[in-house]
């Protein structure tokens, strides 16, 4: 048996311990696997390979060609497109090219108008990568919210258990009613059932963190399970705050950069009304049976170079550049209105926490004060009640006050930090839990 012991402890002590995920680990995991956030990985490779591509559309065109052909009858020898009458066996080969030398451009322009759509795309990647950040953090400080309310609702068992005691040796004694037993019997179950209700809360939401993490489902996921102390930072000012944000957020610059990017389609779209030189080249050769010569010697005698220019002049295209210019300068306008109310959201959205930040704070201040008086009202309550100074309905009375105020309490202290962070975020500071 002592055996066994020695294994199942040497066993227990090698066996790693298991992880314990901080604010940090949680924001850093998240950012590294959320789908979404790899999506946006993806959008960017995507941008970056268009980029490319386009740069290779420069280059020439180039492509071979070979044909194999018997022809009955009259018919034009396709080698020395001489009309002959007799069963005709060709073959040709051909290499030829082509390439735009002129296009009003336009080619070079769509190079940069796909690196400036490359680099909006980091901007997306930051965007998806903040929001996930934000969900985060929501679900870590909620978590420790619920945990904190399972503390809580455990001192409260604890002390109606104990009340539980002393109202049956009361009972039993015949200084109370049995109707007095069952309030508090009754007192006693709901908030052992609290206690139960409690931790679930507190189960789902760490569920919840784990599925925005996409961890795997048999992964077994605790958080530090921190309390948070009472916070009295100072709110900075809501405008400096908004200047801090258009400055660090990616929100407002992913309106400009796709200004640059619809001014750049503007251009592109007005290449239309310029002139597309081009030029082509080819090598070919063949052979046909119309020819006494071997086909080796045809191969060699019938090899002829091309070159050539083609010039093309829009002159009339049914106005279609016309109204492809107007639809490009209203994407352009259309653009400038979509920056101004993603601008009046972010600033609202600042607004909203700079206000629940101050509110909060304050009413922290005033609810931890009522809460430590309710707790030593109620510690009193209890200990009159023990010595028949208050009745059991005084008692419960006591206690619901306390528990209203413990519930306030901590509601404020985490939305305090809740908005306080929100606040860090905006100006570009590290997230923390505390």
């Amino acid at each position: 048996m002592q055996k066994y012991l020695i294994i199942a402890l040497f066993i227990g002590i090698l066996a790693p311990a298991q992880k314990v995920w901080t604010l940090e680990d949680c924001l850093d995991y998240a950012v590294e696997n959320n789908i979404t956030v790899k999506k946006t990985v993806l959008d960017k490779t995507t941008a970056s390979l268009n980029y490319q591509q386009q740069k290779n559309n420069k280059l020439p065109t180039i492509y071979g060609s070979s044909s194999l052909g018997l022809t009955n009858g009259s018919s034009i020898d396709p080698i020395t497109s001489s009309f002959v009458n007799q069963n005709i066996l060709s073959n040709s080969f051909g290499l030829s090219g082509n390439m735009t030398i002129y296009q009003g451009n336009k080619l070079n322009l769509q190079i940069e108008q796909n690196k400036m759509i490359l680099d909006q795309s980091s901007l997306y990647q930051k965007q998806a990568e903040n929001s996930i950040v934000l969900n985060v953090l929501n679900a870590y400080l909620q978590a420790l919210y619920y945990y904190e309310g399972i503390e809580s609702a455990k001192y409260t068992a604890s002390s109606s258990a104990q009340e539980l005691k002393l109202t049956q040796t009361k009972f039993k004694n015949g200084a109370i009613s049995k109707l007095d037993l069952a309030d508090v019997e009754t007192q006693d179950a709901q908030n052992q059932y609290t206690v139960v209700n409690s931790e679930i809360l507190y189960n789902q939401q760490v569920l919840k963190l784990k599925q925005l993490l996409e961890l795997d489902p048999s992964v077994d996921f605790q958080i530090e399970k921190i309390k948070l102390t009472d916070l009295m930072e100072s709110i900075p000012d809501k405008q400096q705050v908004f200047a801090q944000a258009i400055e660090n957020l990616p929100d407002l610059k992913i309106y400009d950069s796709q200004n640059e990017i619809l001014a750049k389609a503007l251009e592109i779209t007005k290449a239309g009304y310029k002139p597309t030189l081009s030029a082509t080249a080819g090598l070919n050769t063949g052979f046909t049976s119309t020819q006494d010569y071997s086909y080796l010697n045809q191969i060699k005698n019938n090899f002829n170079k091309s070159v050539g220019l083609s010039l093309n002049i829009p002159i009339f295209s049914k106005k279609q550049n016309d109204t492809n210019v107007k639809l490009a300068q209203i994407d352009i306008e259309q653009n400038k209105l979509d920056k101004i109310s993603a601008s009046k959201t972010l600033y609202s959205s600042i607004e909203t926490a700079w206000q629940n930040a101050i509110a909060n704070q304050a009413q922290q201040k005033s609810s931890k004060v009522a809460r430590d008086n309710a707790k030593l009202a109620y510690d009193l309550a209890s200990k009159k009640y023990e010595f028949g100074g208050f009745t059991t309905t005084e008692l419960a009375v006591s206690r619901n006050t306390y528990l209203t105020n413990e519930q306030t309490y901590l509601q404020s202290k985490y939305m305090a930090v809740l908005y306080t962070q929100l606040l860090n975020f905006y100006q570009g500071k590290t997230l923390t839990a505390n």
